[in-house]
């Protein structure tokens, strides 16, 4: 998809219009704690479209349902599956219908009330990112594989609108929003199948707290996308083979503290995973048959992001925080193998996906399997070492 300087400053303009959902439940938090910088003002276009200086970071360094479904699909495209077809988004041997299959975006909860959350585990690349009050919600892409459902389903943000474009063509299921984030997503190649445009693909759960309690039929949204799709494009090269990479080291994992939710990854060996812990417990999800499983990644990426507070409020009075992600630069720690290899991201502009690269300029390629990409506050990440 290609736009004119005009659109894409006019969509960095209209990026700042966020609002809040029904309120979340949290403790106070002091914004300067995440790594937060406040605006007097609501952000403007100026700030949603800065200068890569403005947007780069200096912090200095400081799906998969279970294991069954993390390996079965773990040779890579220079093995003996090499002539077969891949998942574009997870790099795993893959049915030639997959190239084009749909792809869906669904937002997806991470308030306390929200976890387990169902279906989030068989996501090809989830995205993290900071909202009100130092919690995180998720935007889920499943294209590879979707689950029957998927909850509990939130409101959009302003922020994922960078994520979302470059998915030309993506289905997107969320909650609810305010008009003007309603009014900028009919103005991107994005299909909106949310609660507003499809609610009959969605229901309430009677034993869960609202509003983390919103669940998505996923395989009946997936219906509503176009006969004819075009060929999805990766995007990011995947190793060739399982050899360790040459500008890594061997790490025990990472650590974020997004403000009221601390989040962790630790390698399992054995596993050949990176497995998920939120506030010191095992983050976990519900399959299919509704069994508690572990929430793993063969990939983490920690893009260190930029935050501003918007004048914008919640329900408990929590000034709302925007990610500066339509376009610049900043480092990066791109977690797999058991090793880090720190980096940089860069994005030219809204309409393309953020690229990750070594260095030396190289995009890094990653290990097959499912992706968490980590919108993290600069400086809120740490580095777990071996000895540690």
């Amino acid at each position: 998809m290609k736009l004119s300087g005009f659109a894409i400053g006019l969509f960095s303009l209209l990026l700042t219009a966020c609002a809040a959902d029904a309120p979340d439940t949290y403790p106070a938090k002091d914004p300067d704690s995440t790594g937060l910088e406040s605006s007097s003002t609501t952000t403007n276009a100026t700030s949603a479209s800065s200068t890569q200086d403005a947007q780069s970071s200096d912090a200095a360094p400081t799906s998969v349902p279970d294991s069954s479904a993390t390996t079965t699909s773990e040779q890579t495209p220079g093995g003996p599956l090499a002539n077969q077809p891949v998942a574009p988004y997870r790099g795993t041997p893959a049915d030639p219908s997959v190239l084009a299959a749909p792809q869906l975006a669904l937002k997806i909860d991470n308030a306390p009330s929200a976890v387990p959350q169902q279906g989030i585990q068989e996501a090809d690349i989830v995205f993290e990112e900071l909202v009100e009050g130092g919690l995180t919600r998720f935007l889920a892409i499943f294209q590879s594989q979707v689950p029957e459902s998927v909850g509990p389903i939130r409101s959009g943000r302003s922020s994922d609108i960078p994520l979302l474009m470059p998915f030309d063509g993506a289905l997107f299921g969320w909650s609810g929003s305010n008009w003007a984030f309603r009014r900028l997503l009919e103005t991107v190649a994005i299909t909106d199948v949310g609660l507003y445009k499809n609610p009959a693909q969605y229901w309430r759960k009677e034993d869960r707290p609202a509003p983390s309690n919103l669940w998505a039929r996923a395989t009946q949204l997936i219906g509503e996308a176009e006969d004819e799709i075009s060929p999805v494009e990766p995007l990011w090269p995947f190793r060739e083979s399982p050899q360790k990479d040459e500008a890594g080291r061997k790490v025990r994992g990472v650590e974020v503290d997004w403000g009221s939710v601390q989040v962790s990854f630790r390698w399992v060996e054995d596993k050949n995973k990176w497995q998920r812990f939120q506030n010191g417990n095992r983050h976990l999800a519900l399959n299919r048959s509704g069994d508690e499983v572990e929430v793993a990644a063969q990939n983490v990426i920690i893009q260190f992001t930029k935050y501003l507070l918007t004048n914008e409020v919640d329900g408990n009075g929590a000034r709302i925080p925007v990610a500066e992600l339509s376009e610049g630069s900043g480092t990066a720690w791109i977690l797999k193998d058991g090793q880090i290899t720190e980096g940089r991201w860069m994005k030219p502009n809204i309409t393309v996906h953020t690229q990750f690269v070594d260095e030396t300029g190289k995009a890094i390629a990653m290990a097959p399997g499912a992706t968490w990409v980590l919108l993290a506050p600069r400086g809120a990440a740490t580095i777990v070492e071996i000895d540690d």
